[in-house]
């Protein structure tokens, strides 16, 4: 693995909460991700915005959103994708209090914690000895969605189905020079006392990268990769399948605080956020494996 620093990147966590909350077309939103394109480009990447627009799902305006994808060994035609999604839920609306859900919600886990380990992960790749081609990506409009099921308005997966949207518009128009042969999204992976199980779409759509996953995990003794099968996730890691890319979901969805006020930077945790860089970078390290892609 690489020399993950868990605080340096609990710290990044800390300032990607102090934008406050961060709904996709919001000002916050935009500044995180100018904070996030600024250090990429620092640490050596390629960086290019992949922007589009949706309709609000209350009000009918157009929302302007953007994907931000910073690429390191650019002239790899074999690459991966490492992803998270970087805006908030509008409310925190699991709160059973009503007067709760008109709280802010900052996302330091659900959103944050992802953002925060891509930067960090991002300070190691230029000296990395990987044999693939890698993409950090994050992901806009995952969840622009307002209220609690089943009374929900909105859509979710925005900036990932837009991303798997002109991955195969490209390699259908044979205009794509690479492939991408794995990819994982991180969703939480920065809480407290981490459970990381193994998601059952995960195990169904990418069975290889999971098992893969999890030995490396089995190896580095990573306790937070629990060796048993959680709950079904609905998540990014879809479109990136439906797009013919094997793709896995790392995700707490044990904690406490999902879709909640309380989701704030003192419920995580460096050492989990450490734990997990570790063993996406020692995945990263391994040779391709010989075997067919699922």
């Amino acid at each position: 693995p690489a020399p993950i620093d868990g605080n340096r990147a609990y710290d990044y966590l800390k300032q990607i909460c102090e934008f406050g909350p961060r709904i996709a077309g919001s000002e916050a939103n935009t500044k995180q991700r100018q904070f996030v394109a600024s250090h990429f480009k620092a640490a050596g990447g390629l960086v290019r915005e992949q922007p589009f627009v949706v309709e609000h799902p209350q009000t009918g305006d157009r929302v302007e959103m953007a994907n931000l994808v910073g690429s390191w060994f650019p002239e790899r035609t074999s690459r991966v994708v490492i992803s998270a999604h970087y805006d908030t839920r509008p409310h925190p609306d699991e709160e059973r209090d009503p007067a709760r859900r008109n709280l802010p919600f900052l996302g330091a886990n659900d959103g944050a914690s992802g953002v925060a380990l891509l930067m960090e992960i991002a300070n190691h790749l230029k000296e990395m000895k990987t044999p693939w081609g890698v993409d950090l990506v994050l992901f806009d409009g995952e969840e622009l969605v307002y209220g609690r099921h089943p009374d929900t308005e909105g859509e979710y997966f925005l900036g990932s189905k837009e991303f798997a949207r002109r991955y195969v518009e490209e390699v259908d128009e044979s205009r794509a020079k690479y492939r991408y042969v794995a990819g994982i999204v991180l969703d939480m992976v920065g809480g407290a006392n981490l459970a990381i199980n193994q998601e059952p779409n995960s195990l169904n759509l990418a069975p290889n990268l999971v098992r893969d996953v999890w030995a490396v995990a089995r190896q580095l003794n990573a306790k937070s990769f629990k060796l048993r099968v959680g709950r079904e996730v609905l998540d990014d890691h879809l479109p990136l399948n439906n797009a013919g890319i094997p793709a896995i979901d790392l995700i707490d969805f044990e904690y406490p605080y999902w879709h909640k006020a309380d989701d704030l930077p003192k419920n995580c945790s460096a050492d989990s956020l450490a734990e997990v860089g570790r063993v996406v970078t020692a995945w990263l390290s391994q040779p391709p494996p010989k075997r067919s892609r699922r």
